[in-house]
């Protein structure tokens, strides 16, 4: 049932987002260049609540720097507490030719799912759908911990940029995070399950 919402959500964003259309209603997005969390009208954020996913999603507003011309989203598990282990995640580039756009610009949205799979989607003149396979665990944490991007953020070229963290645990306490322990994976020493999403602009070709 949640994958059908999911379904019926995406298709309710990308029209909200005609990135690269003249529609007079399409979207503020980013003016300057960085990411930044989109902002959702009270229309928008009525309708994330009416299918209860709002505190598992996330959509995030992109203007790359000129010389960008690929978008990697990385998503990763913490391994033994001290190494980030690829579990996923996908691509977009509008390569050398700058073909079907001159920038990297658009909407960038992600969900988190019960089995703890990742599903994204990026819409840049173009959408671009992938997950994370479903993670092999076979029982639910009864504590966990989110942290997602909540201002804007520059953006370096060729350099990751998290921004998402969830962190799983069998306990029933749970202490806070933030973005930047994904620099520092010995911070989450203890927990059971962590994951961690990173948005990464280059300037090569895919």
């Amino acid at each position: 049932m949640r994958k059908y919402f999911f379904i019926v959500l995406i298709v309710i964003i990308i029209v909200s987002f005609p990135a690269c259309s003249g529609d007079k209603d399409a979207p503020k997005l980013l003016s300057k260049e960085g990411i930044a969390p989109y902002e959702l009208t009270d229309k928008e954020s009525y309708l994330l609540q009416s299918f209860g996913i709002e505190n598992d999603s996330q959509i995030i507003a992109f203007n790359a720097p000129k010389e960008a011309i690929s978008m990697e989203v990385n998503v990763y598990r913490l391994k033994d507490y001290a190494d980030w282990e690829s579990i996923g995640g996908g691509a977009i580039s509008i390569g050398e030719e700058r073909i079907p756009a001159e920038k990297l610009t658009g909407v960038f949205t992600m969900l988190l799912k019960e089995n703890y799979s990742i599903e994204f989607n990026v819409n840049c003149c173009g959408r671009a759908s992938f997950k994370t396979s479903q993670t092999d665990i076979d029982r639910k944490y009864m504590a966990f911990a989110k942290a997602f991007l909540i201002e804007f953020q520059k953006i370096e070229i060729n350099k990751e940029i998290p921004v998402a963290i969830m962190v799983y645990d069998s306990g029933t306490s749970m202490r806070s995070y933030s973005l930047q322990d994904y620099f520092e994976p010995s911070k989450f020493h203890g927990m059971d399950l962590v994951q961690a999403v990173t948005l990464t602009f280059t300037d090569k070709e895919l």
